[in-house]
Formats: C-alpha cells, sequence, structure tokens
C-alpha cells in the first residue's frame, strides 16, 4: 500500500511479459451475461422508460429515485418474478427502506417470493457511514437473507469496507464527491481519491475474506478509467457517461438552429423535425445520430447531480430543500447506447488481452500497476 493517494490518471496499467491470449475474442468480459458496469440511479441517465433498453445492452441499472414510489414498488416486486436472470435494483431512501422493506412481512411468505427470487433493493444515500443505516442492513439481512439482495453506500474510508461487510451488505458503493455533477468535495472538503480508495479496499477484503462486492462509483471520465477500476472493483457505476447516449432520459433540447456562411446566416429547418424538450422517439435515434456525425444537429441534455435541489425536488417534494451539493449543466450527445457498449466491450478485451486475463477474475489477480515511477504488483 503506498502512501501517495492516488486518482485514476495517476496509474497505468502494464501489459504482461508474454502473453497466451491470441486474440481479444478470448477474452470473457461479462459477469452472468452482463458488463460489470451499472447505470447510475440518476434521474438524467434512469426513467420509466429507458430502463429495459440499458438491461437488453447488457449494462445493470438501477432504478433512481426520482421515479414515483409506486412505480419502484411495482418494478421491484414485477422483475422479482420473472425468469430473466438480468434484473435491476430499486433504489429507496432510508426511511422508504424501513418502511416498505424491513416492515414488508410477505417478502419471507414462499406465497410472494420462490426459491431462488431474489429482491434487489439500494438504498441510496450520499452518505454511507451513517449508524442508523447500517443497523437497517443488518436488519433487512438477518430478518429476510438471500431473499433481499441489498446496496448501499456510499463510503470514502477504507475501512467502513469492513463494517458493511460484517453486516452482511451484497454491494457497496465506493466514493464521495468525485461525481461530475458533484460538488461534495470542492464545498465540503470531503473526498478520498478513488483509486486509492479502491486498493486499499482490496487490502481489507484480502484479510476479512469479504463477500460484499465493490462497485466504484463517481471520477470515471473516460473509458480507460473503467478499465483501471476493474482492477480493483467488481463493477464501475456510470452517470455522466450515459447520459451523453442519445437514450438518456436528460431533457433533451436541440442547438445548430441556424448556419453562418460568410455575412448571411441559414435557417437550420431540421431541427424543426425535433421536438424542442421532447425525448427523441426510439425509432428517430439512427437519423438522428446520423445527423449528429453530418454536423447538421446538436442534441444536448441536461444532467444534473442528485442532491441538487431541482433532484430534491423530484424525490421528496414535501420537504425542506436542502443545500445544494451538485451542480445542474448540459452535456452534448455523442452516441446510441450500443455504440457505447460496444465500444466498453472492445477495450475491456483489449485491456484484458494484454495482461493475460481470460476472464474478470484474471484480470483482478494478474493486474501490475504503474503509480508515478512505481510499479505496484496487486
Amino acid at each position: 500500500m503506498t502512501d501517495v493517494k492516488l486518482h485514476y490518471d495517476d496509474i497505468s496499467i502494464v501489459p504482461e511479459t508474454l502473453t497466451d491470449i491470441e486474440s481479444r475474442k478470448e477474452c470473457n468480459p461479462y459477469i452472468d451475461g452482463m458488463l460489470p458496469i451499472f447505470a447510475s440511479p440518476m434521474g438524467s441517465v434512469i426513467d420509466d422508460t429507458n430502463w429495459r433498453n440499458f438491461l437488453d445492452n447488457r449494462i445493470n441499472v438501477v432504478i433512481p429515485r426520482t421515479i414515483r414510489l409506486e412505480e419502484r414498488l411495482n418494478i421491484l416486486w414485477y422483475t422479482c418474478g420473472t425468469e430473466s436472470q438480468h434484473k435491476p435494483f430499486v433504489a429507496f431512501s432510508l426511511a422508504e427502506a424501513e418502511k416498505y422493506i424491513l416492515n414488508d412481512d410477505q417478502i419471507n411468505d414462499p406465497e410472494y417470493i420462490e426459491d431462488g427470487d431474489q429482491l434487489r433493493v439500494c438504498i441510496d444515500l450520499a452518505n454511507g457511514h451513517m449508524r442508523k443505516l447500517l443497523n437497517l442492513i443488518q436488519d433487512i439481512k438477518k430478518k429476510f437473507g438471500d431473499n433481499v439482495l441489498v446496496m448501499s453506500g456510499n463510503i470514502a474510508n477504507p475501512k467502513a469496507y469492513r463494517v458493511y461487510n460484517d453486516v452482511g451488505c451484497d454491494y457497496v458503493r465506493v466514493s464521495i464527491g468525485t461525481g461530475s455533477a458533484c460538488l461534495t468535495a470542492s464545498n465540503t472538503g470531503v473526498y478520498y481519491p478513488p483509486f486509492s480508495l479502491l486498493m486499499e479496499i482490496n487490502e481489507i477484503r484480502k484479510e476479512c475474506d469479504g463477500k460484499c462486492k465493490v462497485i466504484a462509483d463517481g471520477g470515471i471520465k473516460g473509458f480507460r478509467d473503467i478499465q483501471k477500476a476493474l482492477i480493483y472493483a467488481d463493477y464501475v457505476m456510470i452517470g455522466g457517461l450515459f447520459n451523453k447516449c442519445i437514450e438518456s432520459s436528460g431533457i433533451t433540447t436541440y442547438g445548430k438552429s441556424w448556419f453562418k456562411i460568410g455575412r448571411f446566416k441559414i435557417r437550420n429547418y431540421i431541427v424543426d423535425l425535433f421536438r424542442v424538450g421532447k425525448p427523441i422517439r426510439p425509432i428517430q435515434y439512427y437519423d438522428a445520430m446520423r445527423l449528429v456525425k453530418l454536423g447538421l444537429l446538436e442534441i444536448n441534455k441536461m444532467f444534473y447531480g442528485m442532491s441538487t435541489k431541482y433532484a430534491q425536488i423530484e424525490t421528496q417534494s414535501n420537504q425542506n430543500l436542502k443545500t445544494s451539493e451538485g451542480l445542474i449543466k448540459t452535456q452534448k450527445v455523442e452516441y446510441t447506447l450500443k455504440q457505447w457498449v460496444d465500444n466498453e466491450e472492445s477495450y475491456l478485451r483489449s485491456a484484458m488481452s494484454y495482461t493475460n486475463s481470460f476472464t474478470l477474475y484474471d484480470y483482478k489477480e494478474s493486474q501490475w500497476v504503474r503509480i508515478n515511477g512505481i510499479t505496484h504488483n496487486k
């Protein structure tokens, strides 16, 4: 373990001296048929119309709290009974999880949950270091066992991993203040460099034979950061990059209404074909992205952090608004979800081939990481 605290930009992956892999197609970047990626439970990424599209593209999903509670509960129970193993987690607040999960005795009733079925619950808090949260997770797991899979967090102290593992949490989200729409680090000073955080959690995980899976959540600026995070994390959670997909739920606007040629401005009537402020219909995705690539259309998506007052209004309309620790911004659409997934799959396979990793398990076991001129063996 190094005393230098590291960001993703501070490290690089060192190839294996000799590799037995002759083609990246030999590498398997999937866990149970899904990429090791979660779409973040953010209102400008996931909504009740597009979450199935993410699952169909082999991306794990957490249904956000911006969706009405009744709809979230319907999704939770409906997907529990489906035969597909690709099911979403559903996000709840601390109070919602206590009321609708812990106090719901039908979860243990075989009439409602058959053997092998599971409710997938994400207790969605910014501060995962609350004792009350850990007590709730422990109570849920003690009462329902494997009938309920629990994801929670976020944490930014490596020692907190051991506590999450001890109370039986199944997945922990790691990192605070590193999201591209988060202002927690800059406004509160609470922060832990994300790669060092993952590295140190990995050491603790080995010591306690930890079963709780680690999700790297935040600080991911591009494809290479995903491959770096997966050295120590089981999954990576993506928000801002998915907002740039044409399918994301961010409010849509369009640019380039006029072109300037010399002294003349020419109206771009293509923009008029799309309704400003409305999502683009799936039937329009292909044509819209062709126009984007040709420079004839600019599509923008609103992206906002879940602690912004905008998000607070969506999730808790009857409560007093808190000081915002997030920001709202606009991002240009750059790709379809399928294009992004195809690229990530290819890049991950390539990283695995360089490191002689046939599986993701191999990828985590045989890495060398170069840190500021020092080579660190896992």
